[in-house]
């Protein structure tokens, strides 16, 4: 090859490699000026995803604090005037004084023995009654047996009920005796029966711990079991 080969071959050679380098240059300066915002719109995109998942963990976790609050009920002991002398927890009170256990089971044979002629205000006496009664117990069917047997709506069309209790007498520590009279009168008033009858009733107590219990049952004094006899 000639000298002016060699030299031509050079020249193109040269002008080839510095044409290659242009083209790199110009590649770094895109890559220089572009990939720092792929890197940060990579970056935000991972911040949003760890700021969804922190959001996610705190709505769980604020859902299952509520769902732990509770109702704290009270207990105000009041004197024969309605002036508070106590108020204390009734989640951490002493068991219910007996009186008020009386009381309980004298409007809860009132509530399931009185037939009303109203049939309205016979559901609320149900009702009532069913407050009183511990669902997971033996009682809640034994209640339920009766007032199938003898339905309060199928009775009101015919006879009404009256009831009056004359004794609430304690035979053990949750065991009670109650005694009270039934008169069954027709729709126009005449009488047509009057009866005396005799129950045994097992009482717990559990204080309520929400909000619908404490409206129905505010003390927590439940009949776990009961049974009841007409007396000769």
């Amino acid at each position: 090859m000639s000298k002016f080969g060699r030299e031509c071959s050079d020249e193109c050679a040269l002008g080839s490699n510095s044409e290659r380098n242009v083209y790199l240059d110009a590649r770094r300066e895109w890559n220089e000026r572009y990939g720092s915002h792929v890197a940060w719109a990579r970056a935000l995109f991972v911040l949003a995803l760890a700021a969804v998942f922190v959001a996610g963990g705190a709505v769980v976790a604020l859902y299952a604090v509520a769902r732990q609050n509770r109702v704290v009920p009270y207990v105000v002991e009041v004197d024969k005037l309605g002036a508070p002398l106590a108020v204390k927890r009734a989640d951490e009170a002493a068991p219910a004084d007996r009186r008020v256990i009386r009381a309980h089971l004298a409007r809860l044979v009132e509530c399931v023995r009185t037939v009303l002629q109203d049939p309205y205000a016979e559901r609320a006496l149900i009702e009532e009654a069913y407050g009183a009664i511990n669902r997971n117990s033996a009682a809640r069917g034994t209640l339920n047996d009766y007032f199938r047997e003898r339905s309060p709506f199928r009775r009101l069309e015919t006879e009404l009920v009256s009831v009056v209790v004359r004794s609430v007498l304690p035979l053990t520590g949750e065991t009670w005796r109650v005694e009270w009279d039934e008169t069954v009168r027709s729709r126009d008033g005449r009488v047509l029966a009057a009866e005396t009858w005799q129950g045994t009733f097992t009482v717990v107590v559990s204080p309520p711990t929400d909000e619908a219990t404490v409206l129905k049952n505010p003390l927590g004094i439940y009949v776990s079991s009961f049974a009841w006899a007409k007396r000769l």
